[in-house]
């Protein structure tokens, strides 16, 4: 024992100090090798210092051989990597699918390369098991060399180790415990020797037989990990996407649903539609058509139907656009027949599709296959697939061709007519109040799960009733004869150099029952029309700001029936237009929190959005004055709380004012679909 390690504990030497270097080489890797980086070099030209510190190893104690000690520092160094692997794995997973989801890359192939080529580009590339290589490479090639390593030799070893362990570990899932445990460790000794051959081989050395053992040793405790490691955290990311209302892809969904292997057309058809999203529970609405809605668990033949869906979408883009072109011809006849047959093919792909998987997993249930029947076949919503397939045909014709189907075919009332609160309180102020209680008011509660949001119940009674006041709610009534949904809102005087009026769009709202694609049309519709009547200038509105929100803020909302991410796709189509975000010329976005109200907390992971009241206009591209801003967010806030003291106010009337001293006089709009990638990381970098 040397004077470094004399005073330490044997498991403080051998197991803590190992492990808290595995920790160490991560943090150094994945933070100050990447944004420690870029702050780093920031901040040494301004101030000549680091912000971000390199994290330092600790001692650990000697090993010689094939010792005790050696072999303790192999296994808790091989399972604390594989911990840093798999995390690796998963955020790498995340990056892929977030850039084929932005980039369009699967559509791009297809356009080239045909659509069942880019189906398997889309399987292979997002796939689980690509995302674990891909993130073992990533980090391998981040992390700090050590005495005759390369990064190039560090990314080759890690592509042979982890391409071996993905192609052979699911191999060995169905032995017994302990023929599997052993068989993991094996395959990640033999891994991991052959990554360290590569890597050193790379790196222009030879291996020593010393390096190879203990590179053996460190692997079979690695892979003995990884196989549970992944699992956990595919599990624990599955959970979450459920409470955030995202889903899992389709891959992992039937995974962890024992549904992967169980029959052959299921499998086929999952990676034909490696894309998409598949969410459990209450059927709500897919606001991306990336996403698939099963009530309750779902079975492998409710997959298939709604897989098969997807895929004949995709594969026959081609002749739907023929169907455009004969459209834009004027035929308008011949284009609706063409239109009707490829709506009754896929609708008949997906019966067939469903009945051949029901049959290979032994579901007894009975699937209609006629053409015919099925086009006469009522859906939830208590229309013929023809009918529905009429009204798709105009949706279909106003788009261009663009959108081939909105519909969600499940049993939601429709938009019958509105009712404005106001209006019915100047009439019978005792059915207004019915109104609120008993139908408006749980409505809007279920809506937003978070109370700081809303007001108290009487509060709103004493808006209503106030004669000289214009905030208003507008109740949207059902087809089933309830309140299915909700617009608040009031006009604010700015009288500001550009905004003389503006209307706050407080709470635009549709019940979880009630979520369909021409519901949120519709409401949307009703929305801006009645904004658009106040003959204000612009309307403004606040959204959930996922760049503002933590974890446990995303989960909270996800519990009124839409994810974060809905709710700004939501906003980001708002009267077809999209609403703007106004930032400064560093590109900082606005500042804007709302103030607690009726004794709440305040809000601060909101952001303010505007969207243009004249026809055809959009704001992306156009300047604010910053004192017009300011001179909104006051006079808005004014009729909540008193602007001389409330906290959150003065706040951001200093940070506004402090802008206006250095020169930043005016803002510039962007859509608010255009700056989310910039929102995110902006925020937290």
């Amino acid at each position: 024992m040397n004077k470094e390690t004399e005073s330490m504990s044997w498991t403080e030497a051998h197991v803590v100090n190992p492990l808290s270097n595995v920790a160490t080489d991560a943090y150094n890797a994945l933070f100050v090798n990447t944004f420690g980086s870029v702050a780093n070099k920031a901040s040494q030209a301004i101030a000549d210092r680091d912000v971000v510190k390199r994290a330092d190893h600790s001692v650990v104690g000697k090993a010689e051989g094939f010792s005790k000690e050696t072999v303790t520092q192999a296994a808790v160094s091989g399972v604390g990597l594989a911990l840093v692997y798999v995390a690796s794995g998963r955020a790498a997973s995340g990056l892929i699918r977030s850039a084929m989801s932005i980039t369009g890359a699967e559509a791009k192939v297809a356009a080239v390369a045909g659509a069942e080529n880019a189906a398997k580009f889309s399987r292979t590339v997002m796939s689980d098991k690509t995302g674990q290589i891909s993130g073992a490479v990533a980090y391998d090639g981040l992390r700090d060399v050590r005495n005759g390593e390369t990064r190039l030799g560090n990314m080759a070893g890690s592509l042979t180790a982890f391409g071996i362990y993905e192609k052979f570990n699911p191999k060995l899932a169905n032995l017994n415990f302990g023929a599997k445990i052993a068989g993991y460790g094996v395959l990640g000794a033999g891994g991991s020797a052959s990554a360290k051959l590569v890597s050193d081989g790379v790196s222009g050395h030879l291996s020593s037989a010393q390096d190879i053992g203990n590179s053996m040793l460190t692997g079979a405790a690695l892979n003995m990990a990884l196989p549970g490691f992944q699992r956990a955290a595919g599990l624990g990311l599955s959970k979450l996407n459920d409470r955030i209302g995202r889903g899992n892809p389709v891959e992992r969904d039937l995974q962890l649903n024992g549904l992967a292997g169980k029959s052959e057309t299921l499998d086929d058809l999952a990676g034909k539609v490696a894309s998409l999203r598949v969410k459990t529970g209450q059927e709500t609405t897919s606001l991306r058509g990336k996403e698939v809605h099963l009530q309750g668990s779902g079975n492998a033949a409710d997959r298939a139907h709604e897989f098969a869906h997807e895929w004949y979408l995709k594969s026959r883009k081609g002749e739907f656009d023929k169907v455009a072109q004969i459209l834009r011809s004027g035929d308008e006849a011949k284009a609706y027949m063409e239109y009707r047959q490829l709506r009754l093919g896929g609708e008949t792909y997906a019966h067939r599709m469903e009945a051949q998987v029901a049959k290979e997993v032994g579901d007894p249930r009975k699937v209609e296959l006629s053409m015919e029947r099925i086009a006469a076949t009522k859906t939830p919503a208590g229309v013929t697939y023809d009918e529905q397939w009429r009204r798709d045909f105009e949706r279909f014709k106003s788009s261009d061709g663009k959108v081939i189907t909105e519909v969600d075919f499940h049993t939601v009332p429709s938009i019958a007519g509105v009712e404005s609160m106001r209006e019915l309180a100047m009439r019978d102020p005792k059915a207004m109040k019915q109104v609120m209680r008993e139908e408006y008011y749980p409505g809007l509660k279920k809506a937003f799960p978070d109370k700081s949001e809303y007001e108290k119940l009487s509060t709103y009674y004493g808006y209503l009733t106030d004669r000289n006041g214009t905030w208003d709610a507008v109740a949207l009534r059902g087809s089933n004869g309830k309140v299915i949904g909700g617009i608040q809102s009031q006009v604010i005087p700015v009288d500001g150099k550009v905004i003389k009026n503006a209307v706050w769009g407080e709470h635009i709202w549709l019940a979880p029952e009630a979520r369909s694609f021409p519901n949120f049309r519709g409401l949307m519709t009703v929305a801006a029309d009645r904004f658009r009547a106040s003959g204000s200038q612009v309307a403004f509105m606040e959204f959930n700001d996922r760049a503002k929100m933590s974890l446990q803020e995303m989960i909270q909302d996800a519990k009124g029936g839409l994810s974060t991410e809905a709710r700004e796709v939501i906003w980001g189509r708002f009267a077809n237009k999209g609403l703007n975000i106004a930032h400064f010329k560093d590109g900082k976005i606005a500042p804007y929190a709302q103030p607690g109200m009726d004794g709440q907390a305040p809000v601060n992971y909101l952001t303010l959005a505007m969207i243009s009241l004249r026809d055809g206009k959009n704001l992306a591209g156009t300047k604010l004055p910053t004192e017009d801003y300011l001179k909104l967010l006051r006079n808005a806030h004014g009729t909540l709380v008193d602007v001389h003291t409330d906290p959150t106010v003065l706040a951001y009337t200093k940070e506004l004012q402090d802008r206006i001293a250095r020169g930043d006089k005016t803002m510039t709009f962007a859509r608010l679909s255009d700056t989310t990638v910039g929102r995110i990381v902006g925020r937290q970098f």
